[in-house]
């Protein structure tokens, strides 16, 4: 089929060829992509990129997807696989790479995975093994439109002063090798040295405690315009401006209100895979009653 779209990038139309059909997600950001003549594993890796940049979130459709496919499809968009910082997630691959969400079934407010770390990966994946019976949606948040839905005061705020995150709990060696990779001190020390802003130590039992500096509002990675696309309103780690002050109730509760008005909630179908830009785009999750919902995610670095 013949597609035509507006390109964010380039401010212009192109068209492309492509053996799948797609719908828009919102009125404002995201695409359903559904099977057509190709296997979730053989669409062509240009045309899902550039879609990709465009809409900042794909939701793959009707290609009855397993573990395998999901963890194919993503390690063919990927050149590194980032673990989860929580080791209690039940996984569905020996690598631990493929996990379960969050068990609990509380609603989730929006949020940015690992935003409070400089690995920030910037793709994060969906699965859905089974659907709750009802509620459970997962909500995307196109971060663009949420920041200019901010009011000014806020937005101003954010423009100007950066956030400073760190975690209420030292990592110890066996997370440390879970979410860089190793807990060799030299090895630690060669990788957060490319690292900015990053300010971190040791005790004596070899726990990492580290402070991260960020903006709030980044410049989004495939458009010219900055995304409200961090974990303040949804992570456990401690957040206060860069010169250690509190950040004002009022942006929460402006923030909460921006990013609700730009909500796309997913309703699973069994098999749905989604594609989040993880650095523009932010995520979350009704609340739901059904035991027996299974959503699994990974998290990536992209090769595009």
């Amino acid at each position: 089929m013949v597609i035509e779209r507006q390109s964010h990038r380039t401010r212009g139309t192109y068209m492309t060829t492509a053996p799948f059909s797609t719908s828009a997600l919102s009125l404002h950001h995201g695409l359903v992509i559904e099977r057509g003549d190709l296997p979730l594993t053989e669409l062509p890796h240009s045309d899902i990129t550039d879609l990709f940049k465009d809409h900042g979130t794909l939701l793959f459709r009707g290609f009855e997807a397993n573990a395998e496919d999901f963890r194919e499809l993503v390690q063919r968009f990927s050149t590194t696989l980032y673990f989860h910082q929580n080791p209690n997630r039940e996984t569905l691959t020996d690598d631990g790479a493929v996990l379960l969400v969050d068990a609990h079934r509380n609603p989730i407010p929006a949020h940015a995975e690992m935003s409070y770390c400089p690995l920030h990966p910037g793709l994060q994946w969906f699965f859905c093994v089974q659907p709750a019976s009802s509620g459970g949606a997962t909500t995307v948040y196109d971060g663009v439109e949420a920041y200019n839905r901010l009011a000014k005061e806020t937005r101003d705020l954010f423009d100007e002063r950066r956030l400073t995150w760190r975690l209420p709990f030292p990592t110890g060696p066996e997370h440390q090798e879970r979410v860089f990779g190793t807990s060799d001190r030299e090895e630690l020390d060669a990788m957060f040295a490319e690292y900015d802003d990053f300010a971190y130590d040791f005790d004596d039992a070899g726990n990492l405690n580290w402070n991260y500096t960020v903006s709030a509002v980044p410049q989004a990675p495939y458009a010219d315009a900055r995304t409200l696309c961090n974990s303040y309103l949804g992570s456990g780690a401690i957040v206060t401006f860069e010169d250690g002050s509190p950040i004002p109730q009022h942006c929460r509760w402006d923030a909460l209100d921006a990013t609700e008005q730009v909500a796309v909630d997913i309703e699973w179908q069994a098999g749905d895979i989604v594609m989040i830009d993880n650095r523009r785009v932010m995520h979350g999750r009704r609340g739901f009653e059904d035991p027996n919902r299974k959503v699994a995610a990974m998290l990536s670095r992209p090769n595009f």
